[in-house]
Order: C-alpha cells, then sequence, then structure tokens
C-alpha cells in the first residue's frame, strides 16, 4: 500500500469520517463504472453505496495487505456476482412458478375441455408449422399427425427416405425455435399419460 492510502486507511480504522468522505469522493466513481458492467445503473449504484457502507461499519475488522483499491474493486466485484446469482435464482423461481400456474390450469380443464392454455399452444403450434416450407410442412403432418412412418411417407410422396428425414429434421428444428417457451407444456400435454 502507498504511504498515502496508508494513512488514510490508517484514519479509516480510527473512524475518521473526513478520511471516509475522502475515501468515497476518490473511488465512488470508477467504482461505479466498474459495477456497470455487471449489473444496470441503478443497481450499480445502490451496490456501491452499500459497499462503501459496509467498508465503514466493518472498518475496524478489515484488514488489507494489498491496496486499498484492489480490496474496494474485489468488494465491489464480489458483491455485483452475488446479485447476478440472487437474479438468475429469482428468475428462475419465477419461470418455475409461471409453468406451474399453467400445469394447474392444465390440470383444472383436464375434464375434455381445453383449456386456454391448450388453445394458445395449438395457435403456436400452427403460427409455428406456417413458417415451415410447404414440403417439410407435409412431412411433418403426415409423420406426426396422421401417424405414418418415414418409409410410408417417402413412397406416398415418391421421395427417399433420406428425404423424408431430413423434412422432419428441418421441421422438428424450426419447432423448437419457435416453440421453445412451451416445451414444458408439449412435454405434459402429449407425452403425460
Amino acid at each position: 500500500m502507498t504511504d498515502l492510502n496508508n494513512q488514510l486507511y490508517t484514519k479509516l480504522k480510527a473512524g475518521d469520517k473526513s478520511a471516509f468522505q475522502d475515501l468515497f469522493e476518490k473511488y465512488y466513481t470508477s467504482l461505479f463504472f466498474y459495477a456497470c458492467k455487471f449489473v444496470d445503473d441503478e443497481l450499480a449504484r445502490d451496490l456501491v453505496h452499500d459497499i462503501f457502507m459496509i467498508f465503514w461499519q466493518n472498518r475496524e475488522n478489515i484488514n488489507i495487505t494489498s491496496s486499498l483499491s484492489a480490496y474496494l474493486f474485489r468488494m465491489v466485484r464480489n458483491r455485483c456476482l452475488q446479485e447476478i446469482e440472487r437474479q438468475k435464482v429469482r428468475d428462475d423461481f419465477n419461470q418455475e412458478s409461471i409453468q406451474s400456474l399453467k400445469l394447474d390450469e392444465l390440470a383444472y380443464y383436464n375434464d375434455g375441455l381445453k383449456s386456454i392454455i391448450e388453445l394458445e399452444l395449438e395457435q403456436k403450434l400452427k403460427e409455428a408449422m406456417d413458417k415451415m416450407p410447404d414440403g417439410c410442412r407435409k412431412v411433418f403432418v403426415m409423420s406426426r399427425f396422421d401417424g405414418l412412418k418415414n418409409r410410408e411417407i417417402a413412397e406416398q410422396l415418391e421421395i427417399s427416405v433420406k428425404a423424408v428425414e431430413k423434412q422432419m429434421t428441418k421441421a422438428l428444428k424450426i419447432l423448437k425455435l419457435e416453440l421453445k417457451d412451451y416445451l414444458p407444456l408439449l412435454m405434459y400435454l402429449y407425452f403425460n399419460g
């Protein structure tokens, strides 16, 4: 640590509020911009303020062996990473809750009536199929809705089995892309009992 930072650190540990103000003014802006690399501006501002408060509240117990600035930047990075992880957990929980609600709605309408979700899913499937080239859509319908095997489709369309497989692969890629948000519901509706 430089002599100047060493003096500042010594004053901070002793509870010198003007030293804390100097520390804040010296590092706030650079710590803020560093935090913005991880999180949005508003959250970065809050996190940096939190870091300074934590630093002040724990100043007597903090033991810095490298540099004061490196210590502060490390605190900001760690706090940002914690926040990112917390947001990810919250987002995962919210997504699971939404899926759970949709599945609950499906179970509620399980008496032969089509639920709002099923109707929405059918609409999304139709829209995805509309994005398929004609030959691709025809092969997909024959396979998935008419229940024909690849050999039977090839015979009816007078194309090779390889061509059928290629068209099915293309169709499934389109569906996977277009229905990515609906895959858990598709699994529940069409592959659950």
